[in-house]
Parts: structure tokens; C-alpha cells; sequence
């Protein structure tokens, strides 16, 4: 199997933009979770949970407090942290990236089924490239989650093994 056939471009790409999916659908996952842990703590503190009996003991109190000034610590800091944007960011991405692993995975299916990389494929693969540019420079972080972007690369070698490439002759 040839490692330097042209159509490595073509399932190299699939793979980045399956991880690119998965990334971002992780970092869109934690985004979610922090706006609403968030919520639930502003909405606990500002409703009729403050009347439960509960909050009167010395233990409850304290609890109480706490969950004030975690409140307050909240609300000041959720405009600051712009989660309502970053979430729509990593939405729209992901959606991106989603369309385009189905684009990179269908033209994968018409290169085994052909068992031949043709002109056609190769429009087709330029055309997917295109797509891809406009989503590389939308990414709402100055810097990758090392951490998530290498155990999402682990799933997607798992996913996408070598073997199961079709390399023509």
C-alpha cells in the first residue's frame, strides 16, 4: 500500500474533519454544561427555593451563602465569558464540519466503489477543500485543548484505521 498516492489527501482531509467534528463537538459539549450549571444556580437563587425551611439551620445558611455568592459571582462573570456567543461559535461549527466529513465520506464510498481515484474525484475533492477553508478560519479559540483535540485524534484513528482505505494501483 502506497503511502504517497494522491488519495491519501482525499481520506487524510476526512479524518481532520472528523476530528475537527468531534472536537468541537466536545468543546461545544463543555460550553453547554458551564452555561447550564450556570443557569440553574442563577435560577435557584433568584426563585422560591430561598423560602425552603431548609436555609434557616446553621448548616443551610451556610449552603445559602454560598450559593449567593457563587450567584453573584456567576452573573457578574456570564457576560464576561460570552457563553450564549461561543455556544452559537462551536454550533455553527460543528454543523460545518459535520457536512463536511458526510461530503469527505461519500467521496471516499465513489472511490472504492469506482476502485480508481479519476478526474472527477479529484474536482470533487477540490471543491470539499473549498468548504473547508471558510470553517478553518472560524474557530472561536486562540489556542486547540491539546488534551481533547489528542483523545478525539485517538477515537478517530479508531474509527478510520488505515486499512480500510482504498488505494488504487
Amino acid at each position: 500500500m502506497s503511502n504517497t498516492h494522491p488519495v491519501w489527501d482525499v481520506y487524510d482531509q476526512l479524518r481532520t474533519s472528523r476530528l475537527n467534528e468531534k472536537y468541537y463537538g466536545k468543546r461545544l459539549q463543555k460550553y453547554e454544561q458551564i452555561n447550564f450549571f450556570s443557569e440553574i444556580v442563577l435560577a435557584v437563587t433568584s426563585s422560591a427555593v430561598a423560602g425552603f425551611a431548609f436555609w434557616n439551620n446553621d448548616y443551610g445558611s451556610h449552603v445559602w451563602k454560598g450559593l449567593l455568592i457563587l450567584s453573584a459571582l456567576i452573573a457578574i462573570s456570564k457576560p464576561l465569558l460570552n457563553l450564549t456567543r461561543k455556544i452559537r461559535l462551536y454550533e455553527e461549527l460543528l454543523a460545518g464540519y459535520r457536512l463536511l466529513s458526510h461530503d469527505f465520506k461519500d467521496l471516499k464510498i465513489d472511490i472504492t466503489q469506482q476502485q480508481d481515484y479519476t478526474v472527477a474525484h479529484q474536482k470533487k475533492f477540490k471543491k470539499i477543500i473549498e468548504k473547508q477553508k471558510t470553517l478553518a478560519t472560524k474557530s472561536p479559540e486562540r489556542t486547540e485543548n491539546i488534551a481533547v483535540k489528542s483523545e478525539c485524534m485517538k477515537q478517530v484513528l479508531n474509527e478510520y484505521p488505515t486499512e480500510m482505505f482504498y488505494i488504487p494501483e
